[in-house]
């Protein structure tokens, strides 16, 4: 039987890249990135891409998404904006993630998708972003049932709760290339190896007791 499609959100990140790995073993994916002008959008497209060599989905798409920096509200309005994510600024777009999962719904009724794979990202330092997230989903695809009844759409998280760690040991029990990702929040030809999102993944290799392939290829 053939496996059915789904669309896979992909940042270029570490995230997004065990979730494709994960959806791709038992189902066709597709690929959509966001080209959402972030600082590092240059070096998040060509993970992406490497990525996409790597999985070969059955579609790919570069959504050029600027319009979601347009609409980013002031810092000095926000308060400090503080993240570990590669896109430091992510928390000021306004409500970021409803409309990235809205895109992803768009382009998987194109191909007659009945999944939407997210791998959320989210602070472990925020005591309420893991119960905010699966918040998020069980309401989102509730909407989904209502503005789509006649097919079938859902979103899975299967990284939902996992801790950085297990996220790199999950990455290579199912052998994802982890030198395919880019996760530093400043631009270049490596990572930096100091920003917030580079420590964070520094971290979580070393509690995994694994290797980093990007941090030794870029050497």
């Amino acid at each position: 039987m053939a496996k059915a499609p789904a669309v896979v959100l992909c940042s270029g990140g570490l995230r997004s890249l065990v979730c494709a790995g994960l959806a791709a073993r038992e189902m066709r994916i597709a690929m959509l990135h966001l080209k959402d002008h972030r600082v590092t959008a240059t070096q998040a497209l060509a993970a992406y891409e490497q990525q996409v060599a790597h999985f070969k989905p059955l579609k790919s798409w570069q959504l050029e998404a600027g319009f979601l920096r347009q609409m980013s509200l002031p810092p000095e309005t926000a308060g400090l904006v503080t993240s570990t994510s590669s896109d430091p600024q992510s928390p000021l777009i306004p409500l970021r993630e409803l409309q990235l999962l809205s895109l992803a719904a768009g382009f998987a009724r194109q191909i007659k998708a009945g999944t939407i794979f997210w791998g959320v990202q989210y602070d472990p330092k925020a005591s309420d972003a893991l119960a905010r997230n699966i918040e998020l989903v069980q309401v989102y695809n509730q909407l989904l049932e209502v503005l789509s009844p006649e097919t079938p759409l859902v979103v899975r998280t299967p990284l939902m709760g996992l801790e950085d760690h297990q996220l790199i040991e999950l990455g290579y029990q199912i052998n994802v290339p982890f030198a395919a990702t880019w996760s530093c929040q400043m631009p270049g030809e490596r990572p930096c190896m100091a920003c917030a999102s580079c420590s964070r993944r520094l971290r979580a290799f070393r509690a995994a007791q694994l290797q980093d392939p990007l941090m030794t290829i870029k050497k």
